[in-house]
C-alpha cells in the first residue's frame, strides 16, 4: 500500500522515536516503535507496491501502475496472493503495450498463483482470450471464453466477452 520511499521514511521515523524513548527510559514505547519498524520492513519485502500498482491499474492509469510495479525488485519474496496480483498487473501492462507473448506469460502466471476474486480471474481469462485473438490463435481464444462462461460475470466483462466472440466468429469466417 505504501511506496518504498514512504516505508523507508516510516522505518527511520520509528527508529528515531525508539531512540527518543530509550533516552527517556520508556522501554515499553521503545519496544512498540521497534515492532512497528519491523512491520514496515516486513511489508516492504512481503507486499511491495503491488496493491498500489493494482489500484492504479483499476483507475486505468497504466503509466503510474507500471512505475509502481517496477519498484518491486524481488517478486519471488512476495506472498503467494501478492505474486498473483504482481503478475496480473505486469500482464495487463504488457497487453496494453501490445507485447502479447509477455502479457500471455504473465497472465498465465497470475492464474497459477491465484487471485482473490472470481471477477479478477474472469478479467484475466478475458485478457488471455484477447491476446490469443490478437495472435490469431482463435481456437485458444474460444477456449478461454468457454472457461469464462463458468463464472458469474459482471455486465462489463460479459459485454466484452460477447464482443470478442463476435470478432472471433467474423475472423474465422474470413479465413
Amino acid at each position: 500500500m505504501f511506496t518504498p520511499t514512504v516505508r523507508i521514511i516510516l522505518i527511520v521515523l520509528c527508529f528515531g522515536m525508539a531512540i527518543l524513548f530509550y533516552t527517556k527510559e520508556d522501554f515499553v514505547n521503545m519496544g512498540m516503535t521497534l515492532i512497528a519498524a519491523g512491520l514496515f520492513a516486513y511489508g516492504y519485502y512481503k507486499y511491495g507496491t503491488v496493491y498500489a500498482a493494482f489500484q492504479q491499474l483499476k483507475k486505468n492509469n497504466i503509466q503510474k501502475a507500471e512505475k509502481l510495479i517496477d519498484k518491486v525488485k524481488n517478486p519471488h519474496r512476495l506472498t503467494k496472493g501478492h505474486k498473483g496480483y504482481y503478475h496480473f498487473t505486469k500482464g495487463i501492462i504488457a497487453s496494453e503495450k501490445k507485447e502479447w507473448d509477455l502479457g500471455f506469460s504473465e497472465l498465465t502466471k497470475a492464474l497459477e498463483f491465484g487471485l482473490r476474486t472470481k471477477n479478477d480471474t474472469s478479467i484475466v481469462l478475458l485478457n488471455l482470450a484477447e491476446i490469443e485473438f490478437e495472435r490469431k490463435k482463435f481456437q485458444n481464444a474460444e477456449g478461454f471464453l468457454n472457461k469464462l462462461k463458468e463464472f458469474e460475470l459482471k455486465p462489463l466483462v460479459k459485454e466484452e466477452a460477447d464482443k470478442l466472440m463476435e470478432k472471433i466468429n467474423v475472423a474465422q469466417q474470413n479465413l
